[in-house]
């Protein structure tokens, strides 16, 4: 029965989308056509290439089943090798292509397994020399890149991997997620953010290494410490005679012994609260603000801002909290509303949010 539903899943038509930057899509596709043309001819897969405008990046979408998917990907790493010759890719400097897949990202869960044993696991088995999984997703989509490198065979091996375990919610999560539509210098941008966030992980990476001896050198040296008996203390006759009680004297009767009281006015410096050490309410104050951001349709945002922003205004007044709409980027279907405040506000102000954009999606109906 198992091994049915997976034949089934291995022939059910699924889609496949890959990034590439605006000059490796140039090289992908040819002069007039003639590359991709050719992929189009060996390979059974349907083959989509998304048009560039502005420097954008450039999408590639393949339709087919597990199998077709997979040898038209085997086809396209080996056009990319047979071209990595003339030095125009970013990858030529590698030994082997490199492929950027997009997923929803609530698909990376079953891609990087528990604490990432399934990418442990796959680059052990597969032979593959990079697989890695972007930390965040695209801004403005619910998309993350999955990032392989090898050879011919195993990036094959690989898409098989990927679409098989995926298969069972892949197809509908493309089709009710937030894809990712091409801007100018987008991957670039997402790639020196993942390279970025690499070198501070490293860096925290190794300051807590130097925490960790640090703490060994310290307790290392208490043994020392100890190891000499330092507190092995034996007064002297010198300091027995020091600790006895003085005897007393006429100065120190009541009436003569003086107390001093320091106003706080005239309180020693070192007594004074410094705003470090000092406990105000401002100190004491806890921050309860919370911030949740909505994606919406472009095409809804002018009327959940409404005539003079008289909308908005009346869904700040009535939920109390901040609300923010991001600037309109080209080529983006979505905008992104930023909700800020106490929860309570924050809750009903994405409340009220929503039901807005339902009665305006019923009137479009």
């Amino acid at each position: 029965m198992s091994e049915t539903i997976q034949q089934d899943e291995i022939k059910q038509k699924s889609m496949l989308r890959l990034i590439f930057t605006h000059e490796d899509g140039g090289v992908l596709i040819g002069k007039n056509g003639r590359h991709i043309t050719k992929l189009k001819e060996t390979t059974s897969a349907s083959w989509f290439v998304s048009r560039s405008s502005d420097g954008a990046d450039r999408l590639v979408v393949l339709r087919g089943s597990i199998e077709e998917l997979s040898n038209a990907v085997f086809a396209l790493a080996q056009h990319l090798g047979e071209q990595a010759d003339q030095s125009r890719l970013s990858e030529s400097s590698t030994q082997f292509p490199t492929l950027r897949f997009l997923f929803p990202t609530k698909c990376i869960g079953s891609i990087l397994g528990l604490g990432g044993a399934n990418i442990a696991k796959i680059r052990a088995d597969l032979d593959v020399s990079w697989l890695h999984v972007f930390h965040n997703a695209i801004p403005f989509s619910s998309e993350r890149i999955v990032e392989v490198s090898g050879s011919e065979a195993s990036l094959q091996a690989v898409t098989s991997w990927l679409l098989q375990t995926t298969m069972p919610e892949l197809v509908d999560l493309q089709q009710t997620s937030t894809v990712y539509c091409p801007t100018k210098n987008g991957l670039r941008q997402m790639q020196l953010q993942e390279r970025q966030r690499a070198s501070c992980d490293q860096h925290s990476r190794h300051t807590s290494s130097s925490v960790v001896q640090f703490d060994k050198e310290r307790l290392s040296r208490k043994r020392s410490h100890s190891s000499l008996e330092v507190d092995s203390y034996r007064p002297t006759a010198v300091h027995r005679d020091a600790d006895r009680k003085r005897p007393r004297r006429s100065s120190d009767n009541s009436n003569t012994r003086s107390t001093k009281h320091h106003s706080p006015s005239t309180r020693p410096e070192r007594y004074v609260h410094s705003p470090r050490h000092s406990y105000t309410d401002s100190n004491r104050h806890v921050s309860t603000e919370q911030q949740e951001k909505l994606v919406v349709p472009d095409s809804i945002a002018g009327r959940l801002i409404g005539r003079s922003g008289n909308h908005l205004s009346s869904l700040k007044e009535r939920s109390g909290a901040q609300i923010e709409l991001s600037p309109r980027v080209p080529n983006m279907q979505d905008r992104v509303v930023t909700v800020s405040g106490r929860p309570s506000q924050v809750s009903s102000a994405c409340k009220l949010i929503r039901d807005s954009i339902r009665s305006f999606e019923d009137l479009e109906t």
